[in-house]
């Protein structure tokens, strides 16, 4: 399949680093003609060494120059060539390369002008500008990536934290791709046993159908693991959205500083400071966490106070994650109680702040909803090293700490692999219920058809064109 535009006929060539003042620039060459190209306009030190000839996984040092005579086929026959840049040229011939064609690589000194001009030669000696991504394309095409590892290449420059980046590095690796490769095996042998069946009525099957029952399970199963931590990979990546809310006074803002280790939000004394819903990014334990500081959910006064609380509904709408607090100093109205309660099923954190103040809370009550409660003293700093555990494992609940059990999911990625459950379930039922296998087959048939839109088997052009949308020029 090919994306328009990105044909493989010509020698491609694009600055591989980004463009600016820097000690170092990379303009990097693939295709047939490559060696041929660098050729022209790179004069090594040893004028007798051939770089079209040169070994793979080779450094030349030397200098690009400009020959008098643009016919040239190189720039030994030119007397005087103008000398552009000192360079080091890699060499990395098919199929020992990213892209698995010939691939040459200039090292240059940085700076646009440096790098303009030594692809300008490059560009009028015979390769073409890359377009985003058409060295990934290449590398997809020859076989170098699965569909797979080119999605890991484009989150991978995403990435916010380590934990993303190191689960982006071992999808890139391959590591996804194998446990995708397993779940098809595992279901081209399911597959095979209900075709036999199917082929071969006179058989008894009541020895097999357990057995086809058990693999469908069990490939379901391993699916929903990964499904499951799709919400986890989306933090990873995105970074999950926290919501700090509560009663008017109760401290929000005074711990939303404490997080961010920063003077962000006002605080007074004077309740209801906060009017609209202020937004930080921070780092927790390799969690990126979208923090909100919120207006008090209660209050009610005026027209800016009404507005204000809505602006906070909407966004406890929308948190992966809310953060509750109480002031311990003051006793829970029912009108909280009441709203804990409509909130039970949210992934929640019951703060207690100023516990540096007379207690007046009975923490029965909030216990008995079953969340995590955290004591805090926002203003004195004690307690926050425990709500910072209490978020990550809130987040990384059952094991999902273990960075080697996330995969990092693209949306359409996700939906792939729901669509291959969906299918298993029915399998699932076609067979519990009694129906033929016919039935079975069908829908076990469906969901390796699905499957191979993840292997790279089936392309789904929209998805690859989105893919490479996000690339730039030079990857």
């Amino acid at each position: 399949m090919l994306i328009r535009g990105y044909d493989t006929k010509h020698t491609i060539a694009a600055v591989a680093t980004f463009p600016s003042t820097a000690a170092l620039g990379v303009i990097k060459i693939s295709g047939k003609d490559a060696l041929s190209i660098v050729r022209r306009i790179f004069l090594p030190k040893n004028k007798n060494k051939n770089v079209k000839k040169a070994k793979s996984y080779t450094l030349h040092y030397g200098w690009i120059v400009q020959p008098p005579d643009s016919r040239a086929k190189t720039v030994k026959t030119n007397p005087e060539p103008k000398i552009i840049d000192e360079v080091i040229v890699s060499i990395m011939r098919a199929p020992h390369s990213y892209t698995r064609d010939d691939v040459v690589e200039i090292s240059s000194h940085g700076g646009i002008l440096i790098l303009n001009k030594i692809l300008d030669l490059i560009l009028k000696s015979g390769a073409r500008l890359a377009k985003p991504g058409e060295f990934s394309y290449r590398a997809f095409l020859n076989g170098r990536l699965d569909i797979i590892q080119l999605q890991a290449i484009s989150d991978i420059v995403e990435a916010k934290t380590e934990k993303a980046l190191f689960s982006l590095s071992r999808q890139l690796k391959g590591d996804f791709s194998k446990t995708i490769l397993t779940v098809k095996d595992g279901l081209r042998d399911i597959s095979s046993l209900l075709e036999a069946c199917i082929n071969f009525p006179d058989e008894d099957i009541t020895e097999d159908l357990p057995q086809i029952k058990k693999g469908i399970k069990k490939i379901g199963a391993r699916i929903k693991s990964i499904l499951n931590n799709h919400s986890i990979s989306r933090a990873l990546h995105e970074g999950i959205v926290c919501v700090i809310c509560g009663p008017a006074n109760v401290g929000k803002s005074t711990l939303f500083n404490r997080i961010l280790k920063q003077e962000r939000a006002i605080v007074t004394h004077i309740a209801g400071t906060t009017r609209d819903a202020i937004e930080e990014t921070v780092n927790i334990k390799g969690l990126s966490l979208r923090i909100y500081d919120t207006a008090g959910i209660i209050e009610t006064k005026g027209i800016v106070g009404k507005h204000a609380v809505k602006k906070s509904y909407e966004k406890i709408e929308k948190a992966d994650l809310v953060i509750f607090m109480f002031d311990a100093s003051c006793v829970i109205d029912n009108k909280n109680l009441s709203l804990l309660e409509k909130m039970k099923d949210r992934n929640m954190i019951i703060v207690i702040n100023k516990t540096d103040l007379p207690c007046r809370i009975k923490e029965e009550r909030l216990r008995s909803l079953r969340k995590p409660l955290v004591r805090i003293s926002a203003l004195k700093g004690s307690g926050i090293d425990q709500l910072e555990k209490t978020v990550f494992n809130a987040v990384y609940r059952k094991g999902m700490e273990r960075q080697d059990n996330v995969v990092i999911l693209a949306k359409w990625q996700a939906q792939v692999l729901e669509d291959v459950l969906s299918h298993l379930n029915e399998a699932e039922k076609f067979v519990n219920e009694g129906f033929t296998l016919d039935f079975v087959s069908f829908a076990i048939k469906n969901a390796l058809d699905d499957l191979s839109k993840l292997s790279g088997e089936r392309i789904d052009e929209d998805v690859l064109n989105n893919i490479f949308s996000n690339f730039c020029i030079g990857k």
